[in-house]
């Protein structure tokens, strides 16, 4: 079976993964493991936690990190007044809905905003209408909207019953 540059490449990465957890576990942490880690001794079937009188001098030394935390907290002032709760909306956020309904923007309105009619083609047949770059002809869609009808300075669109009127823009 030969193998492609693709598996080698992966079979090599594979091997330098497995070299580089053996120096690890081997060379530079050989003082413990999972268990030395957390402070937890496992047993056959539950989970004894180690009394920290009971453990070696310099591990008693050591503050857990629960302590470090603790003293941590106990030296910030907890009635600081700089420090808000990170679940409470801002000022800003409720000030706009104070106002009501007279803010929500009307939809028809941001999409004649946002697509100009820039050119009308009137053929005998044909008309189509020219909206951001982009030629539609009666039936073509453009962000949901359907082109329904184009006059001489105008274009309608519909979206399920609602109509909006491009105007053509005069110079």
């Amino acid at each position: 079976m030969a193998l492609g540059k693709r598996q080698k490449a992966l079979i090599a990465v594979f091997i330098l993964g497995l070299m580089a957890l053996a120096v690890d576990r081997v060379f530079l942490r050989p003082q413990g493991g999972a268990g030395k880690a957390s402070g937890v001794e496992i047993g056959n079937s539950n989970l004894e936690v180690r009394d920290s009188a009971a453990a070696s001098p310099e591990e008693a030394q050591r503050p857990t990190v629960a302590q470090r935390l603790d003293r941590l907290w106990s030296d910030q002032d907890a009635n600081d007044v700089g420090v808000r709760d990170p679940f409470s909306l801002e000022g800003s956020w409720l000030a706009g809905s104070v106002e009501g309904p007279a803010d929500v923007p009307d939809p028809l309105a941001a999409f004649a905003k946002a697509h100009p009619l820039v050119a009308v083609v009137m053929d005998g047949r044909q008309s189509y209408a020219l909206v951001n770059d982009r030629v539609l002809k009666p039936g073509d869609q453009i962000d949901g909207f359907t082109l329904i009808s184009v006059g001489p300075k105008s274009a309608v669109l519909d979206r399920q019953g609602e109509q909006v009127v491009l105007e053509l823009a005069s110079k």
